[in-house]
C-alpha cells in the first residue's frame, strides 16, 4: 500500500529516524485524515512522557497544508504562557515529514465531558484558565478560532492547557484559510467566523499588535459554547442537525443552559447568552471579562470570599482521592489533617487568580477587579470558617487573613489579635516564573506578590513525577502556588 492510499504509510519509521532520542508507542493514540498523535518517551530526559503530532505524509508535500502546519508550530512556539500547550521540539522547515513534540496531557475536556457534565467549581476553574490563555494570545495578535473541548487539555493537578493552533491566525502573516473554507467546529464557532473564509486583516496592522475587538469576539463566543457544554453535559444545539444548528446560531436562539440542567443558578444563563450573542459587539469584550463575570455569578465576591462554589470544591475533594504535594520547598510542613482545606484553597485561588491579576497575570500589584457582589440574601460563607477574637484555627490562611509565626503549622487568628504575626495578602496559583531554575524562585515571587508590597513569601510545588521525597529539580518540579505575606510588628 503506497502513500496515495495510506496517508500514514511509514510514518512511524520516519519519525523514529527524525527523533532518535524518543521511543514511540507502536500505534497512534488518535488519528484524523490529516494528522496522527503518537505517545512517546524522551529517553534523554528521565523518560519524560510526550505526545508527537505528525502530519500525513502526502500532506507534508502539499505547499498549502505544509505552510499551515509550520505556521501552527510558529504560533505555538511564540506563545509562552502557562496555559498554552508548548512545543518541546518540532520539524525544521526543510524536513520531509512535519511534526511537533508536546508534553503529554493526562486528559482532555472532550473525554472528560463524555463522562458527564462538570460541577460549578470545575467549570469555573477550566474557563478561567482557558480565558487566560486566550487573552494572552489576543494581546499578541493571535486568534485561535477553534476553541472546543477537544483542544482543552489537562496536565497534573487540574492544570489546563489550550492547544491546537492549526487554524489560528496572527499578525505579520497571511491567513492560510481560503475563501469558502469552513473555520473551526460547528456549534462552538461563532457564525461570523465559521463561514468567514480568508477574512481581511486591518490594513497596516503591525506584527504583534493586539487583536481587534471583532477578532476577540469569535473566541469569546467559542469559550461561551465550551461553558455551556461543561454545565449542560452536551453541546449547544445538540438536538439539531448542522443546518438547523446554523439557523439557530444566526438567529441567536441558543436556549438557556438551565433548561437542560435545572439545578444551576439562573444567573448562569445570562453569562452564556452574552458570551454567545449573535452580535459580536454585544458579547464580552475579552475572554477575561467572561471568566470574571462567571466567577462573580457563581459565588466569588469582590473581596475574594467564596460562597457555594467552595462547598462544591470541598465536596469533590471528599469523594475524589488525589495525591497531595510531594514536598514543600518552604520549611513549614503542612499537617496531614489539613490537606483537604489546602487543596480546596489552591483550587479556589486558581479561580481567583485571573480576576485578581488580569489577562496577563499582571505585575501582582492589582486587586481583584471590580464586579457585581453576591446578594446579601444569598448563602453565607461556610468554609473556611471566619476567625474571631483570639480563636485559633489550624489550617492554611487564605488571602487577607493572618497567621501566627509557629514554624511547624499554620494557626489562623484574627488580624487584630496579639498572636497575629503575618498578614497573607495574596495567594497565586501556577505563577509565571521568568527564572524557573532559581532555587528560591525570588523572581516569580517578585512578580506574583508585587515588588512594592512583598516582604516575604513561601512557595509550594508538585513534582511532575508524582514521587514522594524527591528533591526539587527545575527539569521536573513545578512551582504550584506562592503565598505572599507581610510580617506584622
Amino acid at each position: 500500500m503506497d502513500e496515495t492510499t495510506d496517508p500514514f504509510a511509514r510514518i512511524r519509521e520516519r519519525l523514529a529516524e527524525l527523533l532518535p532520542g524518543y521511543r514511540l508507542d507502536p500505534e497512534p493514540v488518535s488519528s484524523t485524515a490529516q494528522s496522527q498523535v503518537f505517545l512517546a518517551e524522551d529517553l534523554r530526559l528521565h523518560r519524560r512522557k510526550v505526545a508527537v503530532k505528525v502530519m500525513a505524509g502526502y500532506l507534508s508535500m502539499h505547499p498549502g497544508y505544509r505552510e499551515r502546519f509550520l505556521r501552527e508550530i510558529q504560533l505555538t512556539a511564540g506563545l509562552e504562557h502557562p496555559n498554552v500547550m508548548y512545543v518541546i521540539t518540532a520539524a525544521a522547515p526543510g524536513d520531509d515529514l512535519l511534526f511537533l513534540v508536546m508534553p503529554r496531557a493526562e486528559d482532555d475536556l472532550r473525554r472528560r465531558l463524555d463522562r458527564g457534565p462538570l460541577d460549578l467549581a470545575q467549570t469555573v476553574d477550566v474557563v478561567v484558565q482557558v480565558a487566560r490563555a486566550l487573552d494572552f494570545a489576543h494581546d499578541r495578535g493571535v486568534v485561535h478560532r477553534d476553541v472546543k473541548p477537544g483542544n482543552i487539555l489537562f496536565g497534573p493537578g487540574g492544570h489546563v492547557y489550550l492547544g491546537d493552533f492549526g487554524v489560528a491566525k496572527g499578525r505579520g502573516g497571511k491567513d492560510l484559510t481560503v475563501l469558502g473554507e469552513y473555520i473551526g467546529t460547528r456549534r462552538y464557532t461563532a457564525p461570523e467566523v465559521f463561514n468567514a473564509g480568508a477574512a481581511e486583516r486591518p490594513a497596516g496592522a503591525p506584527e504583534g499588535a493586539p487583536a481587534t475587538a471583532l477578532e476577540r469576539a469569535g473566541d469569546v463566543y467559542s469559550l461561551g459554547a465550551v461553558l455551556y457544554h461543561c454545565l449542560a453535559g452536551r453541546r449547544p444545539l445538540d438536538d439539531l442537525d448542522d443546518s438547523g444548528a446554523e439557523q439557530a446560531q444566526r438567529a441567536g436562539d441558543i436556549g438557556p443552559v438551565t433548561a437542560v440542567r435545572s439545578d444551576l443558578p439562573a444567573a448562569v444563563d445570562a453569562v452564556v447568552a452574552k458570551a454567545m450573542h449573535v452580535d459580536p459587539a454585544q458579547r464580552y469584550g475579552t475572554c477575561g471579562e467572561l471568566a470574571h463575570d462567571l466567577a462573580q455569578t457563581v459565588g466569588v465576591t469582590e473581596a475574594g470570599s467564596a460562597l457555594p462554589i467552595l462547598r462544591d470544591i470541598q465536596e469533590r475533594l471528599r469523594t475524589e482521592a488525589r495525591p497531595g504535594p510531594a514536598a514543600a520547598a518552604a520549611p513549614r510542613p503542612a499537617l496531614l489533617s489539613l490537606l483537604t482545606a489546602l487543596v480546596a484553597l489552591v483550587l479556589l485561588a486558581g479561580v481567583l487568580l485571573y480576576t485578581a491579576l488580569g489577562p496577563d497575570g499582571g505585575d501582582g500589584a492589582g486587586e481583584l477587579a471590580a464586579g457585581e457582589s453576591a446578594s446579601e440574601e444569598g448563602p453565607e460563607p461556610t468554609a473556611p470558617p471566619p476567625v474571631t477574637g483570639d480563636e485559633q484555627v489550624e489550617r492554611r490562611p487564605v488571602e487577607g487573613e493572618c497567621a501566627t509565626d509557629d514554624p511547624d503549622v499554620f494557626i489562623v487568628v484574627a488580624c487584630d489579635s496579639p498572636l497575629a504575626a503575618e498578614y497573607y495578602y495574596r495567594i497565586v496559583v501556577n505563577p509565571e516564573d521568568p527564572n524557573p531554575s532559581q532555587p528560591d524562585h525570588t523572581d516569580a515571587a517578585w512578580l506574583a506578590c508585587g515588588a512594592d508590597g512583598v516582604t516575604d513569601f513561601e512557595y509550594h510545588w508538585w513534582d511532575t513525577a508524582d514521587e514522594e521525597d524527591v528533591p526539587w529539580d527545575p527539569e521536573t518540579g513545578v512551582v504550584y502556588y506562592i503565598m505572599c505575606y507581610q510580617e506584622l510588628e
